[in-house]
């Protein structure tokens, strides 16, 4: 492929010629230049260079006639540090194109090498038929029997303590009662001493007697104030036991009402196994029909994708080989796009302004060492 870039670029390039500054080689002038010796046979760059007899000249300016179609094939600007080997002009636009459509096929054809295609397998022969099992229903009928005794022990829990959750608590009734008798009795006491203490003042006695009694009256005072908290906690006791008895009772009910609702859940449970029972033998009776049917189509079946198979390998090598067609032609192409390449280092020192002739652009490239 390099050997064919060399012979292009040899079409592509106009002239390419070394020009060293000295005196020798002003006075002969560049009309002598045709008269020089054919080049050297090709070197790895496309640009014919003529012999160097020293290192002074190596290093003198290189200047090289370049022609292309088109002026932004020039990849480089004065200023530029170029390496042998670098691209001087190539038709970049046109090689990316072509590289980017040569990747899209490269891509669609490894799509396709990746593509696999199953071949269908050959339906097996089928089962025998099952017949089904005994028209029986131990789970179900069990689950309705527990669920019967649930009920009743339900029911007779309810039944033998309803009377007695909804009387009053006969200890907390006592302990109320006797509350209420020892804060009357209290009252009473306290009363009767307000009174005696009154009586006293009437009579005018001694301070000293009437403190003591005052002393008194404070200690019943408190007392009836303790038996008042006796008798509250007494009663907030009692109404305490009756809130717990009324819970009670109201989950003996609702005990009585889950345990009806789980019979009545067990007999759908056997409703719906006896229907589904039902379908079974429904859908038993026409299984044979439908096994028949079903070998019939699973054969059409297997026969139409057999031939599906068939034609995609058939496209797929087509197309593999349409792609192929169409990659080695973007592969020729790309071959035959001219490069120049830089055939020494150092920086480009001028670009002439362009010439154009004939659809052609012409300028002379300026390569220096430094």
């Amino acid at each position: 492929m390099r050997k064919s870039q060399n012979l292009t670029h040899w079409a592509f390039i106009s002239t390419v010629f070394l020009t060293l500054f000295g005196s020798s080689i002003v006075q002969q002038g560049v009309g002598e230049i045709s008269s020089l010796s054919p080049p050297p046979p090709l070197s790895p760059y496309p640009s014919p260079l003529l012999p160097l007899t020293s290192s002074s000249r190596m290093d003198r300016p290189l200047r090289l006639l370049v022609t292309v179609d088109d002026q932004s094939f020039l990849q480089v600007k004065e200023g530029d540090q170029v390496k042998e080997g670098d691209v001087i002009t190539d038709n970049k636009r046109e090689r990316d194109r072509l590289t980017k459509e040569q990747k899209s096929i490269n891509l669609h054809i490894q799509n396709l090498k990746n593509t696999a295609l199953h071949k269908p397998f050959e339906p097996k022969q089928p089962l025998p038929f099952k017949p089904l099992p005994p028209a029986i229903f131990p789970v179900q009928q069990a689950e309705i029997s527990q669920a019967q005794l649930r009920l009743t022990q339900a029911q007779s829990v309810l039944e033998a303590r309803t009377t007695l959750l909804k009387s009053e608590n006969p200890e907390r009734r006592s302990d109320v009662d006797k509350a209420q008798t020892a804060l009357q009795s209290a009252e009473d006491k306290v009363k009767e001493q307000e009174e005696l203490i009154k009586s006293m003042k009437d009579m005018k006695l001694q301070n000293e007697i009437l403190q003591h009694e005052g002393v008194k009256l404070q200690q019943l005072t408190n007392d009836e104030k303790q038996a008042k908290s006796e008798v509250n906690i007494a009663k907030a006791k009692l109404d305490a036991s009756t809130i717990e008895q009324q819970q009670q009772l109201q989950e003996l009910q609702m005990a009585v009402r889950l345990a009806k609702s789980e019979l009545e859940v067990a007999k759908s449970r056997l409703t719906t196994a006896q229907s589904q029972r039902q379908m079974l033998e429904y859908e038993a009776s026409i299984e044979v029909t439908k096994r028949s049917q079903q070998e019939n189509k699973t054969q059409q079946e297997y026969s139409s994708q057999q031939q599906q198979y068939e034609e995609a390998a058939r496209q797929q090598d087509y197309q593999l080989a349409q792609l192929s067609i169409s990659l080695s032609t973007i592969e020729d192409k790309l071959s035959h796009i001219p490069v120049v390449r830089s055939p020494r280092n150092g920086y480009i020192r001028r670009i002439k302004p362009w010439v154009g002739d004939n659809g052609k652009y012409t300028t002379t490239i300026t390569i220096s060492r430094e």
